[in-house]
């Protein structure tokens, strides 16, 4: 959820590093000309058991990094003010 950038999120980029490589998806609520998604992302991350990082790019330009304590589940992230 942002807090100084919009509240949904829309526009940041989120990045994992796994022993697998690395993911980018960014929060976008449509994909081309009237479609829409769901606006949680989700990575799947197929048979590895770990996030080595997890990065956010907040369209307000902050960058915040996380760790993850798991697989297999959902994260609620919050801008940091």
């Amino acid at each position: 959820m942002g807090t100084a950038s919009n509240r949904d999120a829309i526009g940041t980029w989120i990045r994992i590093r796994t022993d697998a490589g690395i993911q980018a998806r960014q929060v976008m609520p449509t994909r081309s000309y009237l479609s829409q998604s769901e606006l949680p992302v989700t990575i799947g991350l197929g048979r590895t058991d770990r996030v080595d990082t997890l990065e956010i790019r907040w369209p307000s330009g902050r960058i915040q990094s996380l760790s993850v304590p798991g697989v297999d589940r959902t994260i609620t992230v919050t801008e940091p003010r």
